[in-house]
């Protein structure tokens, strides 16, 4: 969690997340869900790209917020990033992000790349939606085949001991195979 509230790996706050389908509360938080955060940020990015018009100023405004980016643009009278003053931080957030997409973009000519075997598998899992209340993630994890460490391991949304499913409401719950 950052100083000022993002958390996990796209650094959403906890009002942001809600905006883009992501519950957060005393017992779920989406922001940790690698899927439905990725999905959230890029259309948060399009969203931004879509109200500034450039990448570059998308990419500011997730750092700074979209008012936060407004906000400058307007005191300003610009509305270029290049011609914009924002703080350090947001300076080097864009920058880092066009470092990487050169990068990524050049990764042979650097000598980056990944040979399929040495990349990442993905862990062999199953899902299971749930939409009745679990009152113990223990016993829950227990009578489906492993443990609560495996269980947060898998599904580090998941930010209590318990799981409230309200009427209509379901989750699905990834379990190692």
């Amino acid at each position: 969690m950052s100083g000022v509230g993002a958390a996990s790996f796209w650094q959403f706050m906890k009002d942001t997340g809600p905006r883009y389908g992501l519950e957060i509360n005393d017992e779920v938080d989406e922001r940790f869900n690698v899927v439905k955060a990725t999905d959230a940020a890029c259309q948060y990015f399009k969203d931004a790209y879509g109200k500034f018009g450039t990448w570059t100023a998308a990419a500011a405004s997730y750092n700074c917020g979209q008012a936060g980016y407004a906000n400058q643009a307007d005191f300003q009278k610009a509305t270029n990033y290049y011609d914009l003053i924002f703080p350090d931080e947001t300076n080097r957030y864009v920058y880092r992000i066009l470092a990487l997409k050169y990068l990524l973009s050049h990764a042979k000519s650097f000598g980056l790349f990944i040979e399929p075997s040495d990349a990442y598998q993905p862990l062999k899992s199953k899902v299971v939606m749930v939409d009745k209340t679990i009152d113990n993630l223990t016993d829950f994890a227990i009578a489906n085949g492993t443990s609560y460490k495996m269980l947060k391991i898998y599904n580090p949304w998941l930010r209590a001991h318990k799981l409230t499913v309200k009427t209509g409401k379901t989750y699905n719950i990834e379990l190692p195979l």
